[in-house]
């Protein structure tokens, strides 16, 4: 067998495919073909569940430690990895839970699963060079509806119709979970997602604002984004809504 079809049939075995790798491996009087093949298979499966707990510990907690393994072996078959760096497996993962649990009572775990994804990758993103406030007083009154802004590459907007960020929040205490309702009636919750100093930030903001925000993370014009958050919130104060993306520092640069 030559060296790409025996990687074929490794690969495969890993995977509880049918495989004849085991005919192929040496014999000697240490463990077994199947025994060596299983420890692979075990590494394989407990890294990669692993991993994937460490990038959703919210949603691992919610499934508790048996159902959340199993949940990671079959999402694992349906994702697997293609590098060895295991810090990507899990931008699927969102869409793998909506899938398959889109019409039951766990439903939610696939918009608390985008917000844990969204933490993660703004802890990962690229930094972003700082914004000049200076430069929004170059810019003339009657262009400013005209002007567009770049956001840090950190940023990111998760909204759902459960309380999601409420859920997260209660996982965050060490050995200390609150009980929060995951029911609709609960309520929407709309998120920014950005990094600091410290690390990740994660923030509610009002409907309003976050249609601004995702207005402007599509690339709209100022005045667009504005008549946006209007037709939700009639008080809507763009003056401080930019002061507020100033102080964030989500902005990285803005053109007209």
């Amino acid at each position: 067998m030559k060296l790409p079809e025996l990687q074929q049939h490794f690969i495969a075995s890993l995977y509880g495919e049918s495989s004849d790798i085991e005919a192929q491996v040496r014999g000697d009087h240490g463990i077994g073909a199947a025994g060596r093949m299983a420890i692979y298979r075990y590494n394989l499966q407990a890294g990669f569940g692993k991993a994937l707990a460490l990038e959703f510990p919210v949603i691992a907690a919610l499934c508790g430690a048996d159902y959340f393994a199993r949940l990671a072996r079959e999402f694992q078959l349906a994702h697997p990895s293609t590098s060895g760096d295991l810090h990507h497996i899990g931008a699927p993962f969102p869409r793998y839970l909506r899938q398959r649990f889109e019409s039951g009572d766990y439903a939610y775990f696939a918009d608390v699963a985008e917000l844990e994804w969204a933490r993660e990758e703004a802890a990962r993103a690229a930094d972003g060079v700082p914004f000049d406030v200076g430069t929004l007083g170059t810019v003339a009154p009657e262009d400013t509806p005209a002007l567009r802004f770049a956001f840090q590459p950190a940023v990111r907007l998760v909204v759902s119709r459960w309380p999601i960020l409420s859920i997260w929040e209660a996982h965050q205490a060490p050995g200390e979970v609150r009980p929060v309702d995951p029911g609709a009636s609960a309520g929407a919750e709309h998120v920014l997602v950005r990094r600091a100093a410290t690390g990740p930030v994660l923030e509610r903001v009002g409907e309003a604002e976050f249609s601004w925000l995702a207005s402007l993370l599509r690339g709209a014009p100022l005045g667009e984004a504005f008549d946006a958050a209007l037709a939700i919130d009639a008080a809507f104060d763009v003056a401080m809504a930019l002061q507020r993306c100033v102080a964030r520092g989500l902005f990285r640069a803005a053109c007209g």
